[in-house]
This record gives C-alpha cells, structure tokens and sequence, in this order.
C-alpha cells in the first residue's frame, strides 16, 4: 500500500552526499515531496528529512542502499505518527484587500496566523502547523482570490525519542 514515509538519515556534512541520496529516490523512481537538510545538534552532522510517497518494501530497499553510502552515519524510516512534524508557510496576500476588508483579518486570527510584514503593496502571513492547516489556509486564502505568493517549509521534524544520544554513541 502507498502511503508517506519520511526517511530521517544523518550524514557528515560533506560535498556531494545531497547528490548520492537524491539520486537513489531517482533510480527508484521515487518522488521526493519535500526535502530538508539541516545541522543537526552535533557539530558536523547533517539531518536530512525526505518525505516521499511509497510502498514499505521499496522505502525499506531505499533505506537499505542509503546505509552503503559512506558519508551516511544512520539512517531510518518513519510513518508521520511516529514524529512529530511541523510545517512553516509563508502567504503573500494584497495589501490593499486587507485594507478595504476585515475578512482577511478575520481569516489570520481564524487559523492562528500570524502577519510578519505589512507595507504599501503587500502583507506577508506566516502559519505554523500541520501540512493539512497549512494546505487548508491556502485553499481558503485561493478560494477568496486573495492569496498573490505562497511557499512551505517542507516537514520539521523531531523525534519522539532523542537520537543524538545514539549518535553520541556510535
């Protein structure tokens, strides 16, 4: 059964490494729906956070070919349960319809937006939530034909064990 997994690999941070792990979902033929690379907690650790829709046998053969790359110090998968996920979103929206309308107002507040920046032509809100808040409040903001930009954080994600211990360790 398709379903999402969010692969979780911790690499040292090296040139290249992106390339080699991108380039297995590639070979796959596996679409990445979203993709960060962050430092970890532990100086000169990367955490790489791929979330992608797959069955759980090539997600597992996924894993499995990830491990044999040199720069990659673990790596495993995870259903969305088993994290606890965040999305940040960004949304553009016409300064002048905020000024002619409270509905907008009404809208930000509504789904505990928040805006971080207003000027003459444009007014920038920022949502923090689940990748389903996030999807919604721009439907809703589209659906009104309100919304000029939109760009997402793709998935953040801790958890919900520490693993900088087990890192520590190796």
């Amino acid at each position: 059964m398709v379903k999402e997994y969010i692969v979780i690999a911790f690499t040292e941070n090296q040139i290249g490494v992106l390339n080699r792990i991108t380039a297995l979902y590639l070979r796959r033929k596996i679409n990445i729906e979203s993709l960060k690379v962050s430092e970890s907690s532990i100086k000169g650790i990367s955490m790489f956070v791929i979330s992608a829709f797959t069955t759980q046998e090539i997600i597992e053969k996924l894993v499995r070919q990830l491990r044999n790359i040199v720069e990659v110090i673990q790596v495993e998968y995870y259903s969305d349960d088993e994290l606890i996920t965040q999305e940040i979103a960004l949304y553009k929206i016409s300064s002048k319809i905020v000024r002619e309308s409270g509905m907008v107002d009404m809208i930000i507040r509504s789904w505990n937006a928040r805006i971080i920046e207003m000027n003459p032509s444009f007014v920038v809100v920022e949502k923090t939530g689940t990748r389903e808040e996030i999807e919604n409040l721009r439907t809703e903001l589209e659906t009104r034909k309100v919304l000029l930009e939109f760009t997402r954080s793709g998935s953040v994600v801790l958890h919900r064990e520490s693993m900088e211990n087990t890192l520590n360790q190796l």
